[in-house]
């Protein structure tokens, strides 16, 4: 889910030319900065042959694309995968796998246990295109991507992958079902096959590992929401449980005032209010703009301040504006219970729009998701996923506009893809994997305590949730853990995906609210307790693999014994 939040509202953008989720909600953005030829070491993309449909009648191949990097490889290294989810793969590359400007979890562990690292491209992203993905594709092209379509791409490539610079490995004369194992070193079969992922790669992880074990070893799934919801009003609550008391109570007062006015005020109260609304954002609009806009639209402008807030949390997204609003950009001293409660709804609403207007946070670059990327996402979450951000009217803390409803999400799905969608998402084709309830032997679940997708992973604490605990301790190899408990971490006053990866020198694709792939560059800390913890894992785990193939029962292995001396044992 990358910036899944972002995403939804730019995939939105896309078809409606008026009405709801127009582009001011998620500002312009300018383009990454490419990495300078010569500061990382030249890393050509590679394609593989993939079948166009794994179950079914059609036939067809397209390239899917991934890179290699074999850099810390010795014959009986593991395989580490790191899955690049619903966006292009190529900025990535040097961040992930040539760890540029700081250290990627990927490369460490390649080179602590003499690995081949992977970076892969999912189908339908960037160019492992099997029909060009625009508004001009069609249902009968769309329909080949799916959740299940795209896990098995994985198993597929998993056990043909070989690589021409390995030499003969450890289990190149273990008996198999075919010569493919038997003669591939590298098939999950002879070597684990260890996956990294954030957001929606670390879904993918997770139903890889519930779904084919004998080709996923091991797993470290970052920010993953494994349940599928069409409702996730909860999306907000995370943002809205990371503010401080006063600014939350104007947050929410504002919110309800304006979502009252414009649904039950009269006319020239609703006009008046959106040309106030409007004007925080750009000077000059007249009324007659603002009588235009919808009403979605309108409030909506409530929002701008939590545009960057997946990645960059409170502290860094969110406490700026909040700082000007409580001190009516300061001129005052803030109060404990915030202006609404304090002076009346008008001072807060006049606070609220100067600190919009303020930090201008439409003004702010980032980063934008390639046109291709949003229809491709789109229709995942339409036909498979929900995570529909709606506002919900019934919550009293809610600091999102009850004007994003699940029907108007619905609906600009349908006009999305006029053929083809369910009536609603399938969910179930994901949460059939387990969803909240799943419990895979072999992976580790992070998150960040304000994570506004740990609201759908299994650290999660909504009501409607079975409210699991993480745990520390690490399970016995290919055991799965006692429910409710889990195998994980969460990370405090962290958000989305803080852990793969660190950024050890500053650039300017980490400035501005701007990131690359699935990471928050807020702190470094979680990238070492989380790399620390796997670590301990597949140290454990690893030699169970080893000695499942060497016929030793790991209760008789030497205490102490490591992954490559069993894999050298022969």
């Amino acid at each position: 889910m990358s910036n899944l939040g972002s995403l939804l509202l730019c995939s939105f953008s896309l078809f409606v030319a008026a009405g709801a989720f127009k582009a001011p909600s998620l500002p312009l953005r300018e383009p990454l900065v490419p990495v300078r030829r010569g500061e990382t070491a030249p890393n050509q993309a590679l394609f593989f042959d993939m079948p166009l449909d794994h179950f079914g009648n059609a036939t067809g191949m397209y390239k899917n694309r991934y890179w290699i990097n074999d850099t810390y490889y010795k014959p009986g290294g593991p395989i580490f995968l790191f899955d690049s989810g619903e966006q292009d793969a190529e900025p990535l590359l040097p961040y992930y796998l040539q760890e540029y400007h700081g250290l990627s979890a990927t490369m460490r562990l390649a080179k602590r246990y003499n690995g081949v690292a992977i970076l892969w491209e999912h189908r339908y992203y960037g160019d492992s295109l099997p029909f060009p993905a625009n508004e001009n594709t069609t249902a009968e092209q769309w329909q080949f991507l799916t959740t299940d379509q795209a896990l098995e791409d994985v198993v597929y490539f998993a056990k043909r992958f070989s690589l021409p610079s390995a030499g003969p490995g450890p289990f190149d004369n273990a008996s198999g079902p075919s010569s493919e194992v038997r003669n591939n070193p590298l098939h999950p079969s002879n070597t684990p096959w260890i996956w990294l992922g954030g957001s929606y790669p670390g879904v993918r992880g997770a139903l890889l590992r519930v779904r084919n074990p004998e080709t996923i070893f091991a797993v470290w799934a970052s920010s993953a929401p494994v349940h599928a919801q069409i409702d996730m009003a909860a999306y907000y609550k995370a943002a809205e449980r990371s503010l401080k008391r006063n600014c939350s109570a104007d947050w929410v007062a504002v919110t309800r005032f304006v979502d009252a006015t414009l649904a039950n005020g009269t006319a020239t109260q609703a006009v008046d209010l959106k040309v106030k609304l409007l004007r925080a954002r750009e000077d000059g609009v007249t009324r007659e703009q603002a009588a235009n806009t919808s009403d979605v639209d309108a409030a909506e402008i409530l929002m701008d301040p939590l545009d960057f807030y997946q990645y960059y949390g409170f502290k860094d997204s969110v406490l700026p504006f909040c700082n000007v609003v409580e001190t009516q950009n300061f001129t005052a001293l803030p109060t404990e219970t915030g202006l609404a409660a304090s002076f009346g709804i008008d001072v807060a609403l006049n606070a609220f729009l100067a600190g919009i207007k303020q930090v201008n946070y439409a003004a702010i670059p980032g980063t934008e998701p390639a046109r291709g990327r949003a229809f491709s996402w789109m229709w995942q979450y339409c036909s498979e996923y929900g995570f529909y951000e709606r506002g919900d009217p019934n919550d009293p803390l809610s600091i999102e506009t009850s004007f994003r409803s699940l029907e108007l999400y619905q609906e600009q799905c349908n006009m999305a893809f006029p053929q083809g969608l369910p009536s609603a998402p399938a969910v179930e084709h994901v949460n059939k994997y387990g969803g909240w309830n799943m419990t895979p032997s072999n992976v580790l679940f992070t998150n960040g305590e304000f994570d506004p997708w740990r609201t759908m992973g299994l650290a999660s604490i909504e009501s409607n949730s079975p409210q699991r605990t993480p745990s520390v301790a690490i399970p016995a190899c290919n055991v799965a853990p006692t429910f409710p408990s889990f195998f994980g971490l969460t990370h405090d006053n962290m958000v989305h995906v803080s852990d793969l990866r660190v950024l050890l020198t500053p650039d300017a694709n980490h400035t501005e609210f701007k990131t690359v792939g699935f990471y928050s560059p807020i702190s470094q800390e979680p990238f070492y307790a989380g790399l620390g913890l796997f670590q301990l894992a597949l140290d454990d785990w690893l030699p169970c693999f080893s000695a499942a193939k060497l016929g030793v029962s790991t209760s008789h292995r030497v205490e102490g014994t490591s992954f490559k001396e069993l894999t050298m044992a022969l």
